[in-house]
């Protein structure tokens, strides 16, 4: 009788489980994959298109500095938003742009104008849509599952795009070895312009009483605070309320400086110069490294950890130093991607525990915010990571050699968390 009552239990936990029975989740989903997959698609097209076709290795890291500086200015402010407004009418206005501004780097490239200062613009564009894409996307999550799925919604919506990644890039590398150019710009504009109609779908999904229900916590706040000034300064306050926030938000800073200038603006030279590769070894790079996040996030999802949250994403962030340094050491395309899918493997294992973790522990009127605060930290130095590469690179310092020197100190900066960011290693 005992064990009949327990199988009993097991089967009703299962089926709560099961994300995908709610219709909005399932449209969050949708959007999410077609969105990632044509990021996935512009990225790798357009700096293959920066460091091959137009010869410019060195405005690589320039054209990633004019994404992420608006993106970091706008941030606060697309959390504020986020908060009073409709989240998926937001993320339709960041998607629908995205595809008209594509559809005109098609008709620049076709008539062979699309110079190196089009891109930056382009980049700086997409900056300032995803300061308010991401904030939206980030805190609609919670309201589609239930909380004790939060880490398995997580852990999906990231595979999702992990996945989409490794498509990505592989099929980007083969079509621009196969059809050129504007055959990605193409694909990527009608991607984008599908996930706003999603996007749309989306938002009529969600009733009225719903609606009201998600909104009227935000609108009530909103009517004690009359400025956006005033939203964002309480949002700050409520962070420095939360330790293991502050204590997120400073190894953020950091890990970013060292890792992600290096590796996202290195990654293309690496495939060429190093590896003596072409797109397609490119690809099978960034192929590698999403897929070694699928995996990652996959046995987060499986597991469903609702303990100990804190600790595993600061143990995969030394794990990632250590992956890193080996990347930067090796010579041998085996060994490299080897060593890419661990370094993709410890992201997903950081970031989906972390993403729960905040989803559980903030108040529902100030996730947008608080979101946007943690996206503003984590990118804080990243144009800064960008702009030293770049300029490393200008001087004719190896790829190699930029690779090696920011892996070190980003395993200092994982022993320093592992030491001394308690509030961080013991949050559940």
């Amino acid at each position: 009788m005992a064990q009949a009552v327990t199988d009993k239990k097991l089967v009703e936990r299962k089926k709560e489980s099961s994300v995908f029975k709610e219709w909005r989740f399932v449209l969050l989903f949708a959007t999410t994959a077609v969105s990632s997959f044509s990021v996935s698609f512009f990225m790798i097209s357009t700096n293959w298109y920066v460091v091959n076709y137009l010869g410019l290795e060195a405005m690589l890291g320039f054209v990633m500095f004019a994404s992420s500086v608006p993106r970091l200015i706008f941030m606060l402010l697309g959390g504020v938003i986020a908060d009073r407004m409709s989240k998926p009418w937001i993320m339709f206005i960041s998607d629908f742009t995205k595809g008209i501004l594509l559809v005109g780097v098609l008709g620049l490239f076709t008539f062979d104008v699309l110079s190196i200062w089009v891109l930056i613009g382009l980049a700086l564009m997409f900056g300032i849509l995803d300061a308010f894409f991401y904030p939206a996307s980030n805190s609609l999550l919670p309201s589609t599952v239930k909380p004790e799925q939060l880490t398995r919604a997580n852990s999906v919506i990231s595979m999702t795009n992990h996945s989409s990644q490794i498509v990505g890039p592989l099929l980007a590398g083969v079509l621009l070895t196969t059809g050129g150019y504007g055959l990605v710009f193409g694909v990527t504009a009608a991607a984008l312009l599908l996930a706003g109609l999603i996007d749309i779908i989306l938002k009529r999904s969600v009733s009225k009483a719903a609606a009201d229900k998600m909104n009227e916590e935000p609108a009530v706040a909103a009517g004690k605070r009359l400025s956006v000034v005033a939203s964002m300064k309480e949002g700050l306050a409520y962070v420095k309320n939360k330790s293991f926030l502050l204590a997120l938000m400073a190894s953020t800073v950091f890990l970013n400086l060292f890792f992600t200038g290096p590796l996202m603006v290195g990654l293309p030279l690496y495939a060429t110069t190093v590896l003596s590769g072409s797109a397609v070894t490119y690809s099978f790079l960034n192929g590698g490294i999403s897929a070694g996040m699928l995996v990652g996030t996959l046995i987060i999802g499986v597991l469903n950890i609702q303990k100990k949250r804190g600790l595993i994403s600061v143990i995969g962030i030394l794990f990632l130093a250590m992956a890193f340094l080996f990347f930067s050491l090796s010579a041998a395309f085996w060994l490299s991607m080897v060593m890419i899918i661990l370094i993709g493997m410890a992201v997903g294992i950081i970031n989906v525990p972390l993403a729960a973790v905040i989803q559980k522990h903030t108040d529902k009127e100030y996730l947008g915010r608080v979101m946007s605060l943690v996206s503003f930290s984590s990118m804080g130095l990243v144009p800064v990571s960008y702009l030293m590469t770049s300029l490393l690179l200008g001087l004719h310092v190896s790829v190699s050699a930029i690779m090696t020197v920011s892996a070190a100190c980003l395993m200092v900066v994982s022993l320093v968390i592992m030491m001394k960011a308690k509030a961080l290693r013991t949050v559940d």
